[in-house]
């Protein structure tokens, strides 16, 4: 029988994925393990199906996809980059990183992202603090939701009515920088960023701090995820 060989996958009377016989029908398709060097398995990134179709699996060099049903058609899967402190930070006076030392967020070009970052932190000494956004490169738009504990401090649940928040809309400046009100001293701190991005130029995010008088220290679990997004709506819609 001819033998077909597509990618690392080849089709014979004995089908093998990495050189390791399996069988494609009536059992589960098992690759081989990955290496250091050959993941065990490589997706090739091409043009999406005109009509999806269920149980489908497709990737378009921007997002991998999968379809459970053709009502509401394809779905993107999330592919998520994320860093957290698995440990208290370094104390930032002057304006620093707030994630540390390689911890900026990278943006390929012409693309769409939605970023969340979650920070908590003690601030030392009563003074505002400043927030800032640090695009390497101006993005073509940028929205951003913030909200942030009282000046006080951290509120347990249900919390108050002294929460602090904001909005921008359509922001094209590649530094974004806002000052609190004054902190309370010795008052642990809870921060969040939501941002919609959409750039043209390949980028990296900083997320940077800095306090008036005394410190701030970075606190265990804070966390950014990023997602980047398909430049269109994913899914088939009713009219």
């Amino acid at each position: 029988m001819t033998t077909e060989v597509l990618g690392s996958v080849t089709y014979s009377e004995t089908p093998t994925v990495n050189g390791t016989a399996v069988q494609l029908a009536g059992t589960a398709l098992a690759p081989a393990a990955g290496t250091l060097t050959t993941p065990a398995i490589d997706l090739t990134s091409g043009a999406l199906l005109t009509t999806p179709i269920a149980g489908g699996i497709e990737y378009d060099g921007v997002n991998l996809y999968a379809t459970i049903d053709t009502t509401s058609g394809r779905g993107m899967i999330p592919v998520i980059q994320y860093d957290h402190l698995t440990a208290v930070g370094t104390a930032i006076t002057t304006v620093n990183n707030f994630f540390g030392a390689n911890s900026n967020i990278s943006l390929v070009p012409s693309a769409y992202y939605e970023i969340e970052i979650l920070m908590f932190f003690l601030k030392n000494a009563s003074s505002t603090i400043t927030w800032t956004l640090l695009n390497s490169a101006a993005p073509t738009s940028q929205n951003i939701i913030f909200e942030m504990s009282p000046v006080s401090g951290i509120v347990a649940p249900p919390g108050g009515t002294a929460s602090l928040g904001g909005q921008v809309y359509n922001n094209t400046a590649a530094s974004y920088s806002f000052t609190t009100g004054s902190l309370t001293n010795n008052s642990n701190q809870y921060a969040r960023f939501r941002i919609y991005l959409a750039n043209g130029a390949g980028t990296s995010l900083q997320i940077r701090v800095a306090a008036t008088s005394g410190s701030l220290t970075p606190g265990i679990n804070s966390y950014w995820f990023a997602k980047r997004l398909s430049p269109a709506g994913v899914g088939t819609f009713a009219a």
